[in-house]
């Protein structure tokens, strides 16, 4: 704790610009409930880690006011929601171009010239096609600077907050986070960003399997120490072989959940803080039945198979952690009136998590009628919630939360009217939970038109 106030670790999922935009309404909840200098560290994954790293350059979450935090989040909403990243970005379409000349310009040859011009040409163009296609992660990171972050470094983001970014190395199966002040992973130690963009560490948190390609970093930038980075084999990695941090935790809570043991191990940077309560905030795709139509299809169905296999398994070890997590939730609101040995004591972890396919109404129905504290703050965010939505509540929420989860996983615009939901349905889900279940402020819902605003043309 510093001040005797709670450190808050936030955690914001993967998943597009759902995600980034989902992520925003948590953030701007918290500003407003003035708890930003509480915030010790913000990670995320994928979509996620594009509000981190685009908030973890622009402002300083432990100092910006209310008025200065929704003047930033109109500029990030609407650049996401009008704009989108990677189709916003003319890099995009000059790639895609000059992929598709490599096919033309094969099949114009085909129709012209003799047998040996012809395997010529289709040699040329699948052995530069193949190259194109490794440099999808790199537009796409192009894409993110063009488009949001402008060229930042990692190493001049705002130092008071530890913003990370999760991404998943392939060769040691863990996550690797890439931080303003470091770069970790559990079994590489504690190294430092160097020279590395924002963007680029975004866009490795969000390096979707098959879409995108593997991002290749050496190890030796980021001055990992050389005993640790020995003893991973024999003959050690010399690059990171990154993909999507959702590969290995799709919440983002993994930094959170484990930065104290962290902390104990060789030598961290200073001024990282342990994690004393947790926002997890999950946009992550929700458990609907997915009809698998063509897995049984020669040849494609193979693939087909296996993408089906990636889903199921992200949405299995997301699953996993939300059972960890609630169980670390209960053993703190338990503590005072049930006995438990340290050893279970030590694994007590105020916090929530805020389901995207959730309603705001389903957490305090769910604390009423006990007549204890959290019963009483259960009331009380009902009758917000009734009083700040026209006809009727429930039925409205019921409404929003299925329409928000069903939002695709893109990085392409989002409607605007759903992306004023979005962030509408984050704030409101993040003051509801966390005031039932923290004590956090719980003040009236901000009118439609301020959520609109974020997303309206200028």
């Amino acid at each position: 704790m510093a001040n005797g106030q709670p450190t808050i670790g936030v955690a914001i999922s993967g998943g597009g610009h759902r995600a980034s935009l989902f992520g925003l309404g948590a953030l701007l909840y918290l500003i407003d409930a003035g708890k930003g200098a509480q915030v010790g560290s913000v990670a995320s994954v994928s979509g996620g880690s594009l509000t981190n790293a685009y908030f973890g350059a622009t402002v300083d979450l432990s100092k910006i006011d209310s008025e200065g935090m929704w003047d930033k989040a109109k500029d990030f909403a609407y650049r996401i929601a009008r704009r989108g990243t990677l189709w916003a970005a003319p890099q995009t379409y000059a790639y895609l171009m000059s992929i598709a000349l490599l096919v033309v310009g094969a099949i114009i040859v085909s129709c012209r010239c003799p047998w040996w011009a012809i395997v010529l040409a289709w040699v040329i163009a699948i052995v530069l096609g193949g190259w194109a296609s490794q440099q999808r992660s790199a537009v796409v990171a192009s894409a993110f600077d063009t488009t949001l972050l402008r060229r930042a470094k990692l190493k001049d983001m705002k130092t008071e907050v530890s913003h990370v970014m999760c991404a998943t190395d392939l060769q040691m199966g863990q996550n690797v986070f890439f931080s303003n002040t470091f770069v970790y992973s559990w079994r590489s130690g504690w190294g430092r960003p160097g020279k590395m963009r924002a963007a680029r560490a975004a866009q490795a948190s969000a390096a979707l399997p098959g879409a995108f390609s593997v991002v290749s970093l050496p190890l030796k930038r980021f001055d990992l120490p050389e005993e640790r980075v020995v003893a991973l084999k024999r003959n050690p990695p010399r690059k990171f072989k990154l993909l999507d941090g959702g590969v290995y935790d799709n919440m983002g809570s993994e930094w959170i959940l484990n930065i104290q043991d962290r902390l104990n191990e060789g030598t961290p940077p200073e001024g990282l803080k342990a994690v004393d309560e947790a926002i997890v905030v999950n946009a992550s795709a929700g458990d609907e039945v997915i009809e698998r139509r063509w897995v049984k299809v020669p040849f494609v169905g193979e693939i087909l198979s296996l993408l089906a296999v990636k889903d199921v398994m992200y949405r299995q070890t997301t699953a996993v952690r939300r059972r960890l997590l609630n169980v670390r939730y209960q053993i703190a609101q338990d503590r005072a009136s049930v006995k438990a040995d340290a050893k279970v004591l030590e694994e007590a972890l105020p916090g929530t998590t805020l389901q995207i396919d959730r309603s705001p109404f389903k957490l305090p129905d769910d604390f009423l009628g006990h007549g204890d504290d959290f019963s009483a703050r259960a009331q009380a965010a009902i009758d917000v919630l009734n009083a700040g939505t026209t006809g009727d509540a429930r039925a409205y929420w019921a409404t929003e939360s299925k329409a928000n989860r069903k939002v695709k996983t893109t990085l392409s615009r989002i409607k605007a009217a759903r992306a004023e939901s979005l962030i509408r349905h984050a704030y409101v889900l993040t003051m509801v939970n966390s005031h039932v279940l923290l004590d956090y402020p719980l003040h009236q819902i901000p009118a439609p038109d301020r959520f609109a605003g974020l997303v309206a043309k200028d």
